[in-house]
């Protein structure tokens, strides 16, 4: 994973980018910093970001890409180049600090026996989507954050002729 944009600015937190492991980041106005890693969240004590030092960092990494972050637009939303995504608060949307995450991508070239081995899918599950995809039938991906949508998208595309 590339983070190198960003990581100046979240001093704090650069173990965490770096970890294969983590899949998810969240740094909350209470200055709480949360990760997701094996499925299991879990609080992380004795990680602080210096007074200010967050919005000032984040407000910086809009500006890099683009967008704008400030009172008049509190609110960010952006995908980094390695295709993470990150959102962002900062106040008035939320009190007293700002609002982070980072929904970290995850490229493991997947294919569908690691899903049918990984019991995400059937074998006949498989087969039947392979077939719909070759047969351009329209098929909905719905499911909560986290559940492996786009992980399912990538597979099924693999199987467009």
């Amino acid at each position: 994973m590339s983070f190198e944009v960003i990581i100046p600015f979240l001093r704090p937190i650069k173990h965490l980018l770096e970890a294969d492991t983590v899949s998810e980041i969240m740094v909350n106005p209470d200055a709480t910093v949360w990760v997701e890693e094996g499925g299991a969240i879990q609080l992380l004590s004795g990680i602080r970001f210096e007074e200010g030092a967050l919005q000032t960092g984040l407000e910086v990494i809009a500006n890099r890409f683009g967008k704008k972050l400030d009172v008049d637009s509190p609110i960010m939303n952006l995908r980094l180049p390695d295709g993470s995504r990150m959102a962002a608060m900062i106040p008035p949307v939320v009190n007293p600090r700002p609002l982070m995450t980072i929904r970290k991508f995850t490229s493991r070239n997947l294919r569908f026996p690691d899903l049918v081995r990984g019991g995400m899918l059937t074998q006949d599950q498989a087969i039947m989507l392979t077939s719909a995809v070759r047969d351009a039938q329209n098929i909905l991906i719905a499911g909560g954050t986290g559940s492996g949508k786009t992980t399912l998208l990538n597979v099924l595309a693999d199987a467009i002729p």
